[in-house]
């Protein structure tokens, strides 16, 4: 009995963590004149993040405000949104969206890549990631990812568990550094604690981490010679969402969202000038 009782608790469990969110269908908002959408995230710098006063705020929090206004305006509806989650864990966040049920968005940075265009769908990319090599700035700036096994003998690589900067540190590790040093953590922001905790440290991080740790006046260094900028990102739905037309069309309104003065001023607000300009040179 006893241990009838400990396989059903564990199949609960499992089935729980399984579960994702609800939100309303698209058909459902057009027919009642009303409707909530449920938006999931990552906590990450600029992107989705707690201001001074606990506010949730950052680029995709503030383009889909944006898409709820032009629902209402353009649609004749009466939109809302709601935050789920509580934004810890990028891999918690994902699975969570792939399961969900109708109107549910993910938030943060997410990686468009064609694996994971068959576990969910995508919104059209709204940036393209600048992703960053850096260690702390005791550490002389590396010339040629060819001698990254030896002036990073004494580091340590840090990443998290299931994002793409895993998968580039482990293709350095392939590449270059067949006795590189791996530590995995579960999020972005345990490895930015880490990056500053441990003078012998590198890691692959994303443009707003970087620019949060100039405005925090960390001891950090870029490698330029490491720079990534190949993937874009987007917001996550479930397969079974029928929202994606409509972001679609909220993309290409008015010329283009992302050329819309008010998208630029999305991408100042949260990354400043500093940020605008490192994004332009990975173009």
């Amino acid at each position: 009995m006893k241990t009838a009782a400990v396989c059903t608790l564990f199949l609960a469990s499992r089935l729980l963590l399984a579960q994702g969110y609800v939100g309303d269908t698209w058909a459902q908002v057009k027919a009642a004149g009303q409707g909530t959408i449920s938006l999931a995230y990552v906590e990450t710098p600029g992107f989705a993040y707690k201001d001074g006063s606990g506010k949730l705020t950052g680029i995709c929090v503030d383009i889909m405000g944006d898409f709820v206004a032009w629902v209402n305006a353009n649609k004749g509806v009466k939109l809302q949104s709601k935050f789920v989650g509580d934004g810890s864990n990028f891999q918690g966040m994902y699975a969570k969206v792939k399961a969900s049920t109708g109107g549910v968005f993910g938030l943060g940075n997410i990686t468009i890549t064609d694996e994971r265009k068959r576990e969910v769908k995508f919104s059209p990319p709204f940036i393209t990631n600048f992703a960053i090599l850096i260690t702390q700035n005791t550490i002389p700036t590396l010339a040629k990812l060819d001698d990254i096994s030896t002036a990073f003998a004494k580091l340590t690589a840090y990443t998290a568990k299931g994002t793409l900067n895993e998968k580039r540190i482990l293709e350095l590790k392939q590449r270059y550094f067949p006795e590189m040093k791996i530590v995995t953590l579960d999020t972005s922001p345990e490895v930015y604690q880490k990056i500053f905790t441990d003078p012998n440290s590198f890691s692959y991080l994303d443009l707003a981490f970087y620019l949060k740790a100039v405005s925090e006046q960390k001891p950090v260094k870029r490698h330029p010679v490491g720079d990534k900028s190949a993937e874009q990102f987007g917001f996550i739905m479930p397969l079974n969402s029928d929202w994606q037309p409509v972001l679609d069309e909220f993309f290409a309104s008015g010329g283009g969202y992302t050329n819309s003065t008010q998208y630029k001023g999305i991408l100042t607000k949260h990354l400043g000038e500093t940020g605008i300009k490192l994004l332009q040179a990975a173009k």
